[in-house]
C-alpha cells in the first residue's frame, strides 16, 4: 500500500503555536493519525489545509509521492473523503444524501443502487427507508449517514473532523469497527480518548513538532 503513502514535511496552517515548526510525519497506506489538543491549537485548520480548503503557512505535503500544488489539486481531491465537523447533507431525503456526490459529479464509479446503499447502511445500524428525511435524522444518524456516503465513494484516504462527536458509545464502537476492516489511510481530529487510543500515530497539537 505504498501508493497509499501521505508524507507531511514541515507543514503549518499559521493556527497552531507560534514555537511550532511545523507537523512532520510519513504515514504508511492503511494507518491512522490522530491529532488531539485544546480548541484552538490548529487541529480543524490542518486538516482543512490537508483537503486544500486553506492555503499552507509553511511547508508542504506528498501523496503517491507527488507534491500537493495547485496544479494537482483537482486529482487531489478525488483521492479524499472529508467529513467535517457538521455532516454535509445537502439532500431532503436519505438516499439524496448518500447519492451527493454522484449528483454533484463529485464521485467515480457508478451511482449506488438501493441495495448496495442499504447493505452499507445496515453495516453502522441504520434502518431507515431511503425516502426517510433527512430533518428526522439524529445528530449521530447523519454522522453516520456521512460515513456511509463516504464508505460508498471508496477513496483510499479519508480527512474526518471529530467523527465520533455526536455518537453514543455503541455506534462510536461500530463505526470503529466498520473502518478498521478497510484498508484506508486516515487523518482525523478527535478529543475522544477511545478514538486516538486506536490511531497508529497521534500528534498533540499543543506540543511543538518541530
Amino acid at each position: 500500500m505504498e501508493n497509499q503513502s501521505l508524507q507531511i514535511v514541515s507543514l503549518r496552517s499559521g493556527m497552531e503555536q507560534q514555537t511550532d515548526k511545523g507537523l512532520n510525519i510519513r504515514l504508511r497506506g492503511g494507518q491512522h493519525l490522530a491529532l488531539s489538543g485544546r480548541s484552538g491549537s490548529g487541529k480543524s485548520s490542518l486538516l482543512r489545509v490537508l483537503a486544500g480548503l486553506q492555503p499552507a503557512q509553511s511547508g508542504h505535503f506528498l501523496w503517491q509521492q507527488a507534491v500537493i500544488q495547485p496544479e494537482n489539486l483537482r486529482w487531489w481531491r478525488q483521492q479524499f473523503c472529508y467529513l467535517p465537523q457538521s455532516p454535509v447533507m445537502g439532500a431532503e431525503t436519505l438516499g439524496e444524501a448518500i447519492r451527493l456526490p454522484w449528483k454533484l459529479k463529485a464521485a467515480n464509479g457508478g451511482r449506488p443502487d438501493d441495495d448496495t446503499c442499504h447493505d452499507c447502511l445496515r453495516l453502522l445500524d441504520l434502518l431507515h427507508d431511503l425516502d426517510k428525511a433527512v430533518a428526522e435524522l439524529s445528530g449521530g444518524e447523519q454522522q453516520r449517514v456521512a460515513i456511509v456516503r463516504a464508505l460508498l465513494m471508496e477513496r483510499p484516504l479519508w480527512l474526518m473532523d471529530e467523527p465520533t462527536s455526536a455518537l453514543d458509545h455503541t455506534s462510536r464502537d461500530k463505526v470503529m469497527a466498520v473502518l478498521a476492516a478497510k484498508p484506508l489511510t486516515c487523518v482525523s481530529v478527535s478529543h475522544d480518548p477511545h478514538w486516538l487510543n486506536s490511531a497508529d500515530q497521534i500528534v498533540d497539537m499543543d506540543a511543538s513538532h518541530g
